[in-house]
């Protein structure tokens, strides 16, 4: 099979623990590039939180697309214009917030390059800093004049799952909600998830679905490894994103396992 696209995650799939792209993967996404693999980002991150490694990539300017959000954004690489939204309306992540605020969560909202939250605490100054943004502030959702293309909320995991089971009547029809890790819980329009996004990506270049890999580590990669052609889990996955994938690396994430993919 000849594959002309990968579709790669970002954290614990491609990026090291200290947020830096190896240069060993960076040589091999440059050879694949040369080669007429297109390397496409699919990522939960914000743009603002994607674009200083596309430029390390020598991506920016070029044709492909980024996916950011979980598939609520996709960006055109030319001149990282929106391509694609898919947004929710505000009120309905009302119910969420209140639990949320009994359990001490915090709440982070996301609309294309908008970044939002209630309260300047020390964890969303550490966020910003890690993903190159700036903060408003927000104090109720439906206070924004827009759709939320994502949320995402932070806090101790069993808070999280107390959360999870007490909104579970929204995710029938409304909303999706899947662990990014095991603090970040987050919330997109119900059937948004990188599977679709590799799918309408995909489309878009005019590339069948058997010519694309997907790579990546945790429960919100598991639809787009479902979705290609060749799936594949990076060796420090989740026990179950492994079962799903056709093919675990022999390399962690820190041991470039992008590299041995390409």
């Amino acid at each position: 099979m000849e594959y002309k696209m990968i579709f790669s995650d970002m954290d614990g799939t491609w990026l090291k623990d200290d947020y830096e792209v190896s240069q060993k993967n960076k040589q091999s996404i440059l050879d694949a590039k040369t080669q007429g693999v297109d390397f496409i980002l699919c990522t939960g991150r914000g743009v603002f939180g994607v674009e200083k490694f596309l430029n390390q990539l020598s991506l920016v300017g070029q044709e492909g697309y980024v996916i950011c959000q979980n598939g609520g954004t996709v960006y055109d690489l030319r001149d990282m214009s929106l391509s694609i939204k898919h947004g929710f309306r505000t009120e309905v992540i009302l119910p969420v917030v209140e639990i949320a605020r009994k359990l001490g969560l915090e709440i982070y909202y996301y609309d294309d390059r908008k970044f939002m939250a209630e309260f300047e605490t020390e964890r969303v100054r550490k966020y910003c800093a890690v993903m190159d943004t700036k903060m408003q502030l927000l104090s109720s959702p439906t206070e924004y004049d827009g759709e939320f293309t994502k949320c995402l909320l932070t806090g101790p995991r069993e808070k999280l799952l107390e959360l999870r089971r007490n909104i579970q009547y929204l995710e029938e029809d409304e909303i999706d909600c899947f662990f990014s890790s095991p603090i970040f819980m987050e919330i997109v329009k119900k059937g948004v998830n990188k599977g679709r996004a590799l799918e309408e990506t995909a489309q878009k270049a005019g590339i069948g679905l058997s010519s694309v890999i997907a790579v990546g580590d945790g429960d919100n990669d598991i639809p787009m490894l479902r979705q290609a052609g060749m799936g594949i889990a990076v060796a420090n996955a989740d026990t179950h994103v492994k079962e799903v994938a056709d093919y675990v690396t022999k390399r962690r994430c820190d041991e470039d396992a992008i590299a041995e993919v390409i």
